[in-house]
């Protein structure tokens, strides 16, 4: 599997509304929608839950271009800080929308960095109750290897901070490689990706799939065509055409 996931904005300066949010579905070709979850406690129900943070909801993206697009929700369990918050916050999301892929966080306080042994902590819990989890870790073969052992059905790693825009930090690599060799599962780079040339990086390295957010709301960039050159890489290297 060689694919591109994305979502709709790292923080509330961020704005997508329905339309954009259509229109950056069709440039990426993603079939994933998530679904945030930090507003849990503001929504009566399910299709109010926001896909960014703007007027973009589950709902409205889903009666706009859901069967268009044959799109797949999943709950992205974004910006919980501690394991108790994130699996509080699943199982109510689940409850509202029924779904039960789980795009699984536990944050540093400064929304930056997961934190390892919270997100296997959730991740154990939510799996034991029958959820498909990807869990983001840091990039390390322990958690990693737990990860797996507990069901996850992907596992998403950090290649730098979210929001940092700087690809794959080196002191990184050798673990990732340690990771990637033979893994049972697919494995997604989620985190800091800045350009095309990191997705390019990633592929070489063995990840199975990308997912991309802060870099498309950099100063100056067009969410849509930024993931339609997003896409294009990622065909590119599907084809195995070389760079030019």
């Amino acid at each position: 599997m060689i694919d591109l996931f994305h979502c709709f904005g790292a923080k509330p300066a961020h704005r997508v509304d329905t339309p954009l949010a259509a229109e950056m579905l069709r440039a990426s070709g993603c079939r994933h929608l998530a679904v945030n979850t930090h507003t849990i406690d503001r929504v009566t129900g399910g299709d109010d839950l926001p896909v960014g943070y703007d007027t973009a909801t589950l709902g409205s993206v889903m009666a706009l271009v859901g069967e268009e697009l044959g799109l797949s929700p999943v709950l992205n369990i974004n910006h919980p800080t501690s394991a108790a918050e994130a699996v509080k916050r699943t199982r109510e999301a689940a409850r509202l929308t029924g779904i039960r892929v789980i795009k699984l966080e536990v944050l540093d306080p400064g929304f930056k960095l997961s934190v390892n042994a919270e997100v296997v902590e959730a991740a154990r819990e939510l799996i034991a109750e029958g959820f498909e989890v990807w869990p983001l870790i840091t990039p390390d073969p322990r958690t990693f290897a737990q990860c797996v052992e507990l069901g996850s059905t992907m596992v998403r790693v950090m290649g730098s901070p979210i929001g940092a825009r700087r690809g794959i930090e080196h002191q990184h690599l050798d673990p990732m490689k340690e990771m990637l060799v033979g893994s049972p599962v697919p494995v997604m780079l989620d985190g800091g990706i800045g350009s095309t040339a990191d997705v390019e990086q990633a592929f070489e390295l063995g990840f199975q799939s990308v997912l991309v957010n802060s870099c498309l709301f950099a100063e100056g960039t067009d969410p849509v065509t930024a993931l339609a050159g997003f896409r294009a890489t990622v065909d590119r290297v599907a084809s195995g055409t070389p760079a030019h």
